[in-house]
């Protein structure tokens, strides 16, 4: 009300006429009882009767005064309750005004603190709630008591891909990371960057381990193997310790990883079979061996050094990158042995694009080039530039105890090429229906041939660019699911027919072809010269390039094809030709657009050589975790390795044998046949035959007086294949399995007489079986070993072809 000045009953404090609240304390304001020229006058209102309020107690003695405001009581008046029934309500002008403000601040208080309690249980309870503040990983075990009491497969139960789904399903940011271990693949092994139970931003990203299943890690080499065995035993899989011996002189530290099995950074394919680790022995420098860290120099220094120690030494060549051109790149037995003086060792130098011709088909006396099975030039791993999966990303050829290299699968159990008889790899495909002779299918150049004739002549080979194509089942046509020779056989309705020229049952389909690329190869010309399909290449220069300094292989991809099938009767006849040939042999301008090779090559899809120098794991000596082996051990492979080989048990007519190969570890394969050309019947106009074939691994068990070598069929290890009795025809031949292999069965203790032996000193016995293959009369010595039955004296000669 205009003309009265506001004091606060709370504070004292001075406000303008009009306000409503302190502007210090905040508490109500009313009337002043100072007037300014006017004396104050009694409400117009009436007063309602009502309780008096419940004042705080106050001192009985004068009123205090507090130059803070709000600290201590308000001053007041103690004024006599009238004497009617019911106490009227103080009013403003009264002197209880300071006590009604005081009260009413006190509920504000009270109200303020209430609300920031009320405030501090919500903020709690949402936090508890995980509404703000992040959020708890969940402690997958404690989610799963039945599996968390165990280790390694404790956590197959729960996958890391359901481990994302939840997380991500919570708000929490997951990623998978894959790991080797010794749980299930696609297992849950834990956070990577958390702890269950914690409280995460959701902002950060959280690693979820995802198991790959048992692998070697990629860091594992040149680690103390001591420490590396103890991961690698997590793994669940056999693990096998080798000793691998590098230079006297060498960088690498003995006891240290210096190679795996499979290679650092890949999964384990056979679980059976485990994992190889190879570990450090330094040579003495005195004992014949080939170094591990050899590998890359120079080839020359190397083998000098073996002759001088005793050993007989073969250099040839073998596809390399372009820094190893000319040094040493692998070995027979391979890097890491340690050799015996006498004994024989193949190095292996490399070679690029200029060599290729060398290489592979080598200097023939023929006046023309021939160009037919692959050889040990090209063995070896490739892979490519990124590995998820060995078994799709890695390519391996090996060579078996005939000299064929073949591509190593899942399914192969040996060396024998009867175990991987359709992956034997060739750069040769006849013609079909008939026999051209070696110049019209596989020859090419030379003096007899003009240029651009000879059944190669439009291959890549007969190119010079430093590339060749190759591939499997050699071109024949199919007969249902089997391949056969059309030159004496015919196909109707998917089944053969021997002798028959009727072939409206045959078809040719794709098989797996490739192309190598040398180191140095003319990538340029070959993708110039039509040899590759136009959409491939157009695809492929959106990619990186390959990295021409090594050497790499690029497989067909059948996908790409819209015809992976041809009739026979359709298949195409090669210009100047009257013979058919497998139409899915891409030669350079040779046939139609469906032939040409797809995908072109780019840097993501070429396997390359992996040049690790790869230790025959078989050979080596068991060791250690410090690399020490023991006398007898080291013996004992040394034994084997001049032992292994193949064997032949025969009579010499050429009706029957036992082929016999005998493995670095002392394991082996046999493979016995009798054929009876008069045997032929109704159903099998090409004779009979009869057949077995097993599995088994010697034991080493002593060397005799004599020199010779005292060797045990492990029993519980020899098996036969195939079921006795078992009757099948193939190729009009009426084809039997027998009980028991000839010669080698039964299978008890057989005798080792080492190369060099004298045959004088041998029983007429044994020397009767020898003159079967060997011819009389005999030589003074034993070109190599002969292993002998001692049940029956069964003579097994050493092959040395």
């Amino acid at each position: 009300m205009k003309g009265f000045v506001m004091f606060c009953g709370h504070c004292g404090q001075k406000n303008a006429d009009d306000a409503q609240f302190c502007g210090a304390c905040g508490s109500p304001l009313h009337q002043s009882a100072e007037v300014q020229g006017n004396s104050a006058k009694p409400t117009d209102r009436a007063t309602t009767p009502m309780p008096a309020p419940v004042l705080p107690p106050r001192p009985e003695s004068a009123a205090s005064t507090s130059s803070t405001p709000g600290a201590g009581t308000t001053p007041t008046t103690t004024i006599p309750a009238p004497a009617s029934a019911s106490p009227a309500v103080p009013t403003p002008d009264t002197p209880n005004t300071a006590a009604v403000h005081r009260s009413k601040a006190v509920i504000a208080a009270i109200v303020a603190t209430a609300l920031v309690v009320v405030a501090g249980i919500t903020a709690g309870l949402t936090y508890h709630a995980e509404l703000w503040g992040g959020k708890t990983l969940p402690d997958i075990a404690a989610e799963t008591p039945k599996t968390s009491k165990q280790s390694g497969n404790a956590k197959a139960a729960v996958t890391a891909d359901s481990v994302v789904v939840k997380l991500r399903a919570s708000g929490i940011t997951a990623i998978k990371k894959p790991e080797f271990s010794g749980a299930a693949k696609g297992a849950f092994l834990g956070y990577g960057n958390a702890k269950a139970g914690q409280r995460v931003s959701t902002t950060t990203q959280i690693t979820v381990r995802e198991s790959a299943g048992p692998g070697v890690p990629a860091n594992i080499e040149h680690a103390k193997a001591s420490t590396a065995l103890t991961t690698l035993k997590t793994m669940g899989v056999p693990v096998h310790t080798k000793q691998i011996a590098v230079g006297s002189s060498s960088k690498l530290a003995g006891g240290t990883v210096v190679a795996t099995y499979p290679l650092a950074g890949q999964a384990v394919t056979d679980t059976t079979t485990g994992i190889y680790i190879g570990i450090a022995e330094k040579t003495d420098g005195r004992t014949p061996a080939v170094p591990y860290d050899a590998v890359g120099t120079d080839i020359n220094s190397v083998k000098d050094a073996l002759v001088k120690a005793g050993v007989k030494v073969t250099v040839k060549p073998h596809f390399s990158s372009k820094k190893n051109v000319g040094k040493l790149v692998t070995s027979s037995p391979a890097p890491g042995t340690v050799l015996s003086s006498g004994e024989s060792v193949t190095l292996y130098y490399g070679v690029g694009a200029d060599k290729v011709q060398d290489a592979t088909v080598g200097q023939s006396n023929a006046p023309y080039f021939y160009a037919s099975e692959l050889n040990d030039a090209v063995t070896g791993t490739y892979c490519k530039s990124t590995v998820t999966d060995v078994a799709k990303d890695c390519i391996t050829l090996a060579q078996d105890e005939n000299g064929s290299v073949y591509r190593v699968t899942a399914k192969d159990t040996g060396t024998s090429s009867d175990e991987h008889s359709n992956e034997i790899l060739t750069m040769c495909f006849p013609f079909a229906d008939g026999n051209a002779g070696d110049i019209g299918t596989c020859s090419y150049g030379g003096s007899q041939l003009p240029a651009g004739e000879g059944g190669m002549a439009k291959r890549l080979i007969a190119k010079q660019w430093g590339a060749f194509d190759f591939g499997e089942q050699g071109g024949s046509p199919s007969c249902g699911t089997a391949t056969f020779s059309p030159y004496d056989e015919g196909c109707n309705a998917s089944k053969q027919v021997v002798q028959d020229q009727d072939m409206s049952g045959a078809t040719f389909d794709m098989h797996d072809f490739y192309v190598f690329f040398a180191s140095g190869a003319n990538l340029d010309a070959i993708e110039k010269s039509g040899y590759f399909d136009d959409s491939a290449l157009a695809a492929a220069k959106k990619s990186s390039k390959p990295d021409t300094s090594r050497p790499f292989i690029l497989a067909r991809d059948a996908s790409q094809y819209d015809t992976t099938s041809v009739p026979y009767s359709k298949a195409p006849v090669p210009s100047g030709q009257t013979l058919v040939q497998d139409p899915f042999v891409p030669g350079v301008g040779e046939f139609s657009a469906s032939v040409k090779f797809k995908p072109a090559p780019t840097d993501a899809n070429v396997y390359y050589l992996v040049e690790s120098g790869q230790p025959d794991w078989q050979s080596l000596p068991d060791c250690d975790a410090n690399g020490k082996v023991s006398k007898a051990a080291a013996q004992e492979q040394g034994f084997w390795r001049q032992v292994q080989g193949k064997y032949i048990f025969s009579s010499g007519a050429g009706a029957w044998a036992t082929i016999m190969t005998v493995n670095a570890d002392g394991s082996f394969t046999a493979d016995h046949h009798d054929f009876d050309l008069g045997g032929a019947g109704d159903g099998y106009p090409n004779g009979s035959e009869s057949v077995a074939s097993g599995t088994g691994k010697f034991n080493y068990s002593k060397r005799n007086d004599d020199g010779t070598f005292s060797i045990t069929c492990d029993q519980k290890a020899f098996h036969q294949n195939g079921t006795v009795g078992d009757v099948t025809i193939k190729d009009g031949v009426r084809v039997e399995t027998v009980d028991g292999i000839y010669g080698l069965t039964p299978c008890n203790t057989f005798t080792v007489y080492p190369t060099g032996y004298a045959t004088s000193a041998l029983s007429d016995d044994v020397k009767s079986w020898m003159y079967g293959v060997i011819g009389n009369p005999l030589p003074s010595t034993l070109a190599g070993p002969l292993i002998v039955n001692d049940r029956g004296t069964f003579a097994f000669i050493y092959d040395q072809n």
